[in-house]
């Protein structure tokens, strides 16, 4: 009884103490609200009402301009849908370039592949497709390149998953890429006739939209496409500081003279009511390359140039326009890149279930997520200007009704031809 009376005891001597102790902690907590608030980049962040991307990539980049490499850090999980983007979404914050290179990377970035999930089941090797032939060109930055790192980021995603179907195939598979710099001359005759078996990056058209104009009418008719390789946003570049062109709202765009490459599908400018082409709202000049639009923007004889994200920026920085055009905020529509087989190649199911499967597999070890964000984030480094607030200023709310830019799920945009380059020989492997 003593003994436990002098345990009692002693514990109501130290109980002051203790509450000492507690007060000091609690009060270190309400001095340093800001510890609790710290944001750093390797983490997964839930967004709050009213908060935009651009804002956190101030707080996590330093650079609010750099929302863009958030949203395409995060495209597995707001897919097409930009209204996703609502108060208690998570969002993945990548570590880029030397953005506090000390913290850690997010879990898909730094797990080993043998401890992911990816499919298990074996990928099957065909005895009658040994080799496939890729077709690609230059010009069309950050996508595909060979003066870029690994050719271009989707040409890298495309070596990797074929690297994939090679280990499985254990030297019963080989494969290559060609770069023919004529993108007209890709999907006919090249891969009509089998010159080569498949053909990246190709955007697919809305193929069970009615009255298709015929570009995309021809490519929904005569190819197979691929799961997607990437997607990004198709938007609008106006001159930056005399513009009559703020948004896409119908009295902006009307009478308007735009810019887009020949051989994109233009059913992006139709699409959700538009009907800018079909009903003659604007006037469509069509040259060879992007880089020619973008000159003809500079000069005046255009009012804008509809392009891929990417792909417009790239050709801005390298004609030294960053400071004259810009792109404007709404996006035309968010684009799906494939890989595209013809529907009359006697293997074009067998070679797409090599892609696809690739695919998936390159996705669940984490090596997709990895190649994306290191490409985007030496892009973004190079670009001579930073990329104007879009999606990145546009406030987290509850979900309402989106804008039809935003709801749109029908990606549209091909690459734009690039300058005619040697054509090197077409090279087929035993089928």
């Amino acid at each position: 009884m003593v003994r436990v009376i002098s345990v009692v005891g002693g514990f109501r001597r130290f109980l002051p103490l203790a509450f000492i102790v507690l007060a000091f902690i609690a009060l270190a907590g309400v001095l340093r609200p800001s510890a609790a608030k710290a944001q750093t980049c390797g983490t997964d962040y839930t967004i709050k009402e009213g908060e935009t991307l651009a804002q956190i990539a101030a707080r996590v980049y330093g650079n609010p301009a750099q929302w863009t490499i958030i949203f395409y850090a995060n495209q597995d999980r707001l897919g097409t849908n930009v209204s996703l983007l609502i108060p208690g979404f998570t969002l993945r914050l990548p570590c880029v370039g030397g953005a506090q290179q000390s913290q850690p990377l997010p879990p898909i970035a730094t797990t080993p592949a043998q401890t992911q999930t990816p499919s298990e089941q074996a990928i099957f090797i065909s005895s009658m497709v040994r080799r496939v032939e890729f077709l690609t060109a230059d010009g069309f930055a950050p996508y595909t390149g060979r003066s870029l790192e690994a050719g271009g980021m989707l040409t890298q995603v495309i070596a990797a998953a074929m690297g994939v179907v090679k280990d499985e195939a254990k030297g019963r598979f080989d494969y290559g890429v060609s770069w023919v710099n004529d993108w007209s001359a890709h999907l006919n005759p090249l891969l009509l006739t089998r010159a080569f078996d498949v053909g990246f990056p190709w955007a697919r058209p809305n193929c069970d939209a009615v009255n298709l104009e015929p570009t995309s009418q021809f490519r929904c008719q005569r190819f197979f496409f691929s799961e997607p390789l990437y997607e990004g946003i198709t938007g609008l570049f106006v001159r930056a500081n005399n513009s009559r062109i703020k948004s896409l709202r119908g009295e902006e765009i009307a009478g308007a003279t735009l810019c887009m490459p020949a051989g994109q599908p233009v059913h992006e400018l139709d699409d959700h009511g538009r009907n800018w082409v079909k009903d003659g709202k604007v006037v469509l000049m069509r040259p060879p390359t992007v880089d020619e639009c973008f000159r003809l923007l500079d000069n005046g004889t255009v009012d804008g140039v509809v392009e891929a994200e990417l792909a417009g920026r790239a050709s801005m920085a390298s004609l030294g326009l960053g400071d004259k055009v810009s792109m404007i905020d709404q996006p035309i529509a968010l684009t799906t890149y494939h890989a595209l087989v013809s529907k009359s190649h006697p293997h074009a199911r067998t070679i797409l279930y090599y892609v696809n499967s690739s695919l998936e597999k390159l996705r669940d070890s984490g090596e997709y997520d990895r190649i994306i964000e290191r490409h985007l984030a030496r892009f973004w480094e190079a670009q001579a200007a930073a990329p104007n607030p879009t999606i990145g200023a546009t406030p987290a709310a509850a979900q309402k009704t989106a804008s039809p830019a935003a709801q749109t799920s029908s990606p549209s945009s091909a690459p734009a031809p690039a300058p005619k380059a040697k054509t090197e020989a077409p090279k087929k492997g035993t089928q």
